[in-house]
């Protein structure tokens, strides 16, 4: 693995500097993005994130103006960074960007990694990228501010379910408090994040919940969203961020699945678990990946037969 003062020496050395957040994107992912790219604008260098899908609401109080769709014309990254992905397919069609730079590298957390840069860091024991990038910036000698440091707490609070998961370490929480030195709007932050829902998503709770089943005496339960579920709400595919641990958290439920429908014969499926099974094994089965109580693939079939699949993946729950 490549040691992290040697990708802050990369990051010096380069001149424009591309960042890709993965595909579907969450707030681990934007909230790193964004905070590597404000440090390195703080050093003068041209620095640009670019995504290819829309960004969840709820993260609207971060720097989103500084996120792109398309470059610029004229710009030729000679260094691109990819966050918080495991795999090239994370990166979407973005993923060309990495052929023709100079320098690639690859900054993640996830187990199922598969270092596809030439510069891999990838810390399994970081609760979210956001602790990877936080460290990075301090490598680089680069002083943490108030909007850096709330993309940042964005990224823990994130991927660590407001610091209730297991992955949150000590190490996290000592970010995490350093963060909050910087005079955060932890109201703000909190708000956005979790209390400030669209009727639209409220109604697609309800939708999925009629969906529910339990499987293999309850220990697995399986909920899901159509299409026709997110006209119904009036809702888009982001609010059904989320829904997953209403099905976490029935008494009994070792698995929950999320089933979301995004096109015609194409589910994304989301796993959680609460107890001792790795879901990152059974993604790996379809393809996908992630960590062990928190990861997701793709099924290319309709929902039904999607079910089909993962009720058989998961027969061991039988036992």
């Amino acid at each position: 693995m490549t040691p992290l003062n040697s990708v802050a020496t990369l990051l010096n050395r380069g001149k424009s500097i591309l960042i890709l957040p993965h595909i579907h994107p969450d707030g681990d992912t934007i909230g790193s993005s964004l905070a590597l790219l404000l440090a390195l604008r703080r050093i003068g260098k041209e620095a640009f994130v670019l995504v290819e899908d829309e960004i969840p609401s709820n993260l609207n109080f971060l720097p989103l103006e500084d996120i792109h769709s398309k470059l610029p014309v004229g710009i030729c990254p000679d260094v691109v960074v990819s966050i918080d992905a495991s795999d090239l397919d994370r990166l979407g069609s973005r993923a060309d960007y990495l052929k023709n730079a100079a320098v690639t590298i690859n900054l993640d957390h996830h187990i199922t990694n598969l270092r596809f840069a030439q510069y891999n860091y990838i810390d399994v024991q970081a609760a979210a990228t956001g602790e990877i990038v936080f460290e990075l910036i301090k490598a680089m000698q680069i002083d943490m501010d108030k909007e850096m440091a709330t993309c940042i707490y964005c990224a823990l609070s994130t991927d660590t379910g407001s610091f209730k998961y297991d992955n949150t370490t000590a190490r996290t929480h000592q970010i995490a408090s350093g963060l909050l030195e910087h005079a955060l709007d932890l109201n703000e932050i909190t708000v956005a994040l979790y209390q400030n829902k669209a009727y639209g998503k409220i109604k697609l709770l309800g939708e999925a919940l009629n969906s529910l089943q339990l499987h293999y005496d309850g220990k697995l339960s399986i909920l899901s969203v159509t299409k026709c579920m997110l006209e119904k709400s009036k809702a888009d595919h982001t609010d059904a961020d989320g829904l997953i641990e209403f099905a976490r958290d029935i008494e009994g439920v070792a698995v929950a699945v999320l089933l979301k429908e995004l096109s015609h014969n194409e589910i994304k499926v989301g796993f959680r678990a609460k107890y001792d099974v790795d879901v990152a094994k059974v993604a790996a089965k379809f393809g996908g990946g992630g960590h062990k109580k928190a990861s997701g693939c793709t099924i290319y079939s309709n929902i039904a037969e999607a079910r089909i699949q993962i009720m058989d993946a998961f027969k061991f729950l039988e036992r």
